[in-house]
């Protein structure tokens, strides 16, 4: 029987969310430029939706207002956060513990009261020297009024774990680079830092990016620059998996008076798990990433400033969290990281020390999680007998690994509903409970009439969750008492009788039996219509394809051993699918590539 396979020889010669990058300042000098100071106890904190973006609003109960006038209760928003199912992580968003006490100091900024300079203006409260900052600010004008900012009292945590990553609701990753597949990045030099050229930035940014690519599994592809419309965080994913870096902040997002550098993010779902798992670690796959700069800061001037503040927020959008948030911190691991919460401005530039390159690991290891992609599936019932070609109510999940380790596939839960799932192997069987019309869901790519979830390992990782879809039935009546697979309504569509051919037999000569060419989804009555190669060129393969099915495409120097170079599954109703940037020869050698469809 011959494989569904088609191949096409030819010969070419030739990697916490938390915290922004911030000037080094003292708690007394932030008390004499913040618009107030004031200890408190955080009651609770909460996300919400505000401009179709996610924002975090935090309560606090007053203990003692050091400068301006705090009321009772007050409360204070960041940018970040978790609501709805959704997540935004902003290094501009304070880890807090509620019925923990901290200095606060305060700003008031578009209407709301904001943390100044984010959490580099908030101290533990037993860290700070309280008589001091009381005697500083007596001799300061009155500071701000916060009585708009009153709260009723009413309760969420977010917390940074000692991973220097997020913590088990909120560990966060991009799951891209374990089909080694660059995340792209652009980048907006429109307005730079004074003195700094175009080239210097860029200079800069790569250098960062190369950083972080060196000493983990992350990889990113500078895809250009563009004029961004507004500021980078207001994008979100609305153009994909992308990474914005902007060199300014043109649209005013950072207060004039605080002394951050910048700030960066990422959007993620809260799907733990979909991330992949790592060592136990189930994380969450991030959607975007952005970056804006505060470049009218005399510190961005110099450009291996620029270059050491551009690799620490790249630490943010790619997963990490501050290596420490106290000032003077004795531990110089923690201080010297390029993820320290304060920049160093001692012309480091990208220079990731151990801790930084410990901490990336934990997120994006040598040792990849495998990873496959979801499949759907359109049973065939039958009313009585044994279905003879039992395949078509199969489906045989393709497991790939970066190392080529053997892989396995665990269940994580299946809705039988309209028949049961059986797994032998890597095959998943699905047997309808009774004979079904011609039916389909609304939408197949997300309902389902039954699922089964699982998980490929590679003994220490997961890979994220794989979904088969049982997304329609098809009834096959005939033969009579032992069907073959073949929908009556298909053989009816190109014979005009649901016995109109044998599943065996190629009614157009183009080698694939009528079993084959229903599986394929082309025309059995047609030469022409065929899963093949339709566009070679000596950078571009295109191939025939039909919905939801999964393809690899391969290379190989002899005809023997071949190598998985792409994996791609057809997730509209196009009837093509094309790979570019073919991989060339070796000077003087021949290469072939072929296009696999899996069953």
């Amino acid at each position: 029987m011959k494989s569904p396979l088609y191949w096409l020889c030819a010969l070419l010669m030739p990697l916490t969310t938390h915290a922004m990058s911030v000037l080094p300042q003292t708690a007394a000098e932030q008390t004499v430029t913040a618009d107030a100071t004031a200890s408190a106890e955080l009651v609770v904190s909460q996300g919400r939706l505000k401009d179709g973006s996610i924002q975090t609003r935090f309560l606090f109960r007053t203990i003692e207002a050091i400068r301006g006038t705090v009321p009772a209760y007050f409360e204070v928003y960041a940018p970040g956060g978790i609501y709805n199912g959704s997540a935004k992580a902003d290094s501009r968003l304070p880890a807090l513990s509620t019925e923990s006490t901290y200095l606060l100091h305060l700003q008031i900024n578009d209407a709301q009261l904001a943390f100044y300079n984010g959490p580099a203006g908030i101290s533990p409260l037993n860290t700070v020297d309280l008589d001091a900052l009381r005697t500083l600010a007596s001799g300061l004008d009155a500071g701000a009024d916060l009585s708009p900012f009153e709260a009723e009292p009413m309760t969420m945590q977010f917390s940074v774990s000692s991973s220097g990553l997020l913590d088990n609701s909120g560990f966060r990753r991009f799951n891209s680079p374990d089909r080694d597949e660059p995340i792209p990045v652009y980048a907006d030099t429109s307005t730079l830092p004074s003195g700094i050229t175009e080239l210097q930035a860029l200079s800069a940014l790569s250098n960062a990016l190369a950083a972080w690519e060196a000493n983990s599994t992350i990889l990113f592809n500078y895809s250009g620059t563009q004029t961004f419309s507004k500021s980078a965080e207001d994008y979100g994913s609305v153009d994909g998996l992308v990474i914005r870096v902007q060199f300014h902040d043109t649209f005013n997002h950072i207060p004039d008076n605080s002394t951050t550098l910048g700030f960066g993010g990422a959007g993620y779902y809260l799907a733990a798990g979909n991330g992949g798992t790592i060592d136990g670690s189930p994380f969450n796959p991030i959607s975007f990433g952005y970056i804006v700069l505060n470049h009218p800061k005399s510190s961005l001037s110099n450009a291996v400033t620029l270059e050491e503040v551009l690799t620490h927020e790249i630490g943010h959008v790619i997963g990490l969290a501050h290596s420490s948030e106290t000032s003077n911190e004795s531990d110089e691991d923690l201080s010297e990281a390029i993820m320290y919460y304060q920049a160093h401005g001692d012309d480091r530039g990208a220079s990731l020390n151990s801790y930084d390159i410990t901490t990336v690991l934990k997120a994006y290891p040598r040792n990849t999680p495998p990873f496959s992609y979801d499949r759907v599936l359109y049973a065939v019932t039958y009313p009585t007998g044994t279905l003879t070609n039992p395949e078509v109510n199969q489906v045989t999940i393709t497991g790939f690994d970066l190392q080529g380790d053997a892989l396995s596939l665990q269940v994580d839960s299946a809705t039988e509903s309209n028949g049961t799932f059986s797994l032998n192997a890597s095959t998943i069987t699905f047997t309808p409970d009774g004979y079904y019309g011609d039916t389909t869901v609304s939408d197949p790519s997300s309902t389902a009439y039954a699922r089964f979830r699982g998980r490929l390992s590679d003994g220490t990782n997961l890979s994220p969750f794989i979904e088969i879809r049982v997304v329609g039935f098809r009834a096959d009546s005939q033969p009579s008492g032992a069907p073959d697979g073949i929908p009556d309504s298909w053989m009816n569509t190109y014979y005009g009788s649901p016995n109109g051919s044998s599943a065996s037999a190629d009614t157009d000569g183009d080698g694939f039996n009528t079993l084959q060419e229903f599986q394929l989804g082309t025309d059995p009555t047609d030469t022409s219509s065929a899963f093949k190669i339709s566009q070679f060129s000596s950078n571009t393969l295109e191939w025939t394809t039909q919905a939801y099915d999964l393809y690899a495409v391969e290379t190989s120097a002899d005809l023997s051993d071949w190598q998985t170079i792409q994996i791609m599954s057809q997730t509209s109703s196009e009837t093509t699918l094309s790979i570019t940037d073919l991989p060339a020869p070796s000077l003087g050698k021949s290469i072939f590539y072929r296009v696999r469809r899996s069953q």
